[in-house]
């Protein structure tokens, strides 16, 4: 029996009335900022950098923190980087300023990704994102930049990015 398959976003789903097969990959689960961050109070919300931006979230208590000042100081060494990879660093503090490139934001919307993220107040974690809108890393501790690059590197999407840029 055929099963018919509807794509949505990266994520094959079964069509309504159609049987899955007794078989199955399992695949993780992926974190879709699509459908977490459609809250229309927010001022600032991640649905606007999809397809066209890599985010990395860095949630810090806050600047005083010493994982974020090293984190933070690993990203300034690397700006070409982060440019060439279509890649943004989007700061979200519990106290103080947060902010993603020259945009502020306030204090309600840095609370609501620091839930959507399940990230405590007094956490400091580093999050990747990619154009599709899915968390492909977390990490507890500073990151460094070759390592982050390594992985978008090897993401398929990001492939085709780079032979695209050959071709120019």
């Amino acid at each position: 029996m055929l099963t018919r398959w509807f794509i949505l976003g990266l994520l094959l789903i079964p069509a309504a009335g159609t049987l899955m097969p007794q078989t199955s990959i399992s695949m993780p689960p992926a974190t879709n900022l699509v459908a977490k961050t459609k809250d229309s109070n927010m001022a600032f919300n991640l649905n606007t950098y999809q397809w066209k931006n890599r985010l990395l979230l860095i949630f810090a208590p806050s600047k005083d923190n010493p994982d974020y000042q090293r984190q933070m100081q690993l990203i300034e060494k690397t700006v070409a980087g982060f440019q060439e990879r279509d890649l943004i660093a989007i700061e979200l503090l519990a106290e103080g300023t947060s902010q993603a490139k020259t945009q502020t934001l306030n204090e309600a919307d840095a609370a609501s990704l620091r839930s959507e993220f399940n990230v405590a107040p007094e956490e400091f974690r580093v999050i990747l994102i990619g154009k599709d809108g899915t968390a492909k890393r977390r990490d507890q501790k500073p990151v460094e930049p070759e390592v982050i690059f390594n992985e978008i590197d090897a993401m398929p999407m990001r492939r085709q990015e780079m032979q695209n840029r050959g071709r120019e």
